[in-house]
């Protein structure tokens, strides 16, 4: 008996609650973990109602679940159509890691990393940026701009290298159409202006702490790695 005592208790405290409270706390379970929300959603009857909101896609974390799965229920198929509906920003970044660089939808591929740029996703910002460098002309002062701002997002324990580390797994991981010569990015040229910047690392790779230079020469150098990973990959880069 009293055990049914307790369980009544908890499913009265939580029906008091207001609705958009539930939704948000359970948002933020979501965003850190796939798994505890589940677990949040058996329960009781309030939290598997408020799981069902779009909010709640907006924010659930997907960063555990394959880029490119082999195989995908009807399931798992619809939840994750119902994140990017919803604008989660993962599932935009990987939606258009697809289709720029496997699909050959290079422009609706980018909206959909701009668009999850636009809700801070780091790699998203690091991936358009370095697209912007790599084309050059008009956008790559844009593209240097998006990059820098990339210094604002520190505190959340990302790093350039991190950034790059994760694009290149992805890249690795999905079917790139060699037959796409020519829609890809070009290494950047030299910006053109004298500065007095330290070399980079025997490695090749930016680290954040060992060097010292302008914005146009460290994003130039980034690019360049970047389009390096692409040519590795097969991807057609005139």
């Amino acid at each position: 008996m009293s055990t049914g005592i307790r369980k009544t208790s908890r499913h009265e405290f939580f029906k008091n609650f207001p609705k958009d409270l539930l939704t948000e706390v359970l948002a933020r379970v979501a965003s850190a973990s796939i798994s505890d929300l589940f677990t949040a959603k058996l329960s009781c009857k309030e939290f598997l109602e408020a799981a069902s909101e779009n909010y709640i896609f907006e924010h659930i974390t997907i960063e555990k679940l394959p880029v490119i799965p082999w195989t995908t229920s009807h399931g798992a198929s619809s939840f994750l159509a119902r994140c990017k509906e919803n604008g989660n920003p993962e599932a935009l970044f990987r939606q258009g890691m697809v289709e720029f660089f496997s699909s050959n939808r290079p422009e609706s591929g980018f909206q959909h990393l701009k668009n999850a740029a636009r809700k801070g996703h780091v790699e998203a910002i690091y991936t358009c940026g370095v697209i912007l460098v790599c084309h050059g002309g008009q956008f790559k002062q844009e593209g240097i701009e998006l990059l820098s701002s990339l210094k604002n997002y520190k505190s959340r324990h990302c790093s350039i290298k991190e950034c790059r580390d994760k694009i290149k797994e992805i890249l690795q991981s999905m079917w790139i159409d060699r037959r796409e010569a020519g829609i890809g990015p070009q290494e950047p040229k030299s910006h053109g202006r004298t500065c007095n910047c330290s070399k980079f690392n025997k490695r090749g790779w930016i680290d954040e702490e060992e060097y010292t230079t302008c914005d146009y020469c460290v994003w130039d150098h980034e690019a360049t790695l970047f389009c390096k990973i692409l040519r590795a990959r097969g991807f057609g880069i005139s």
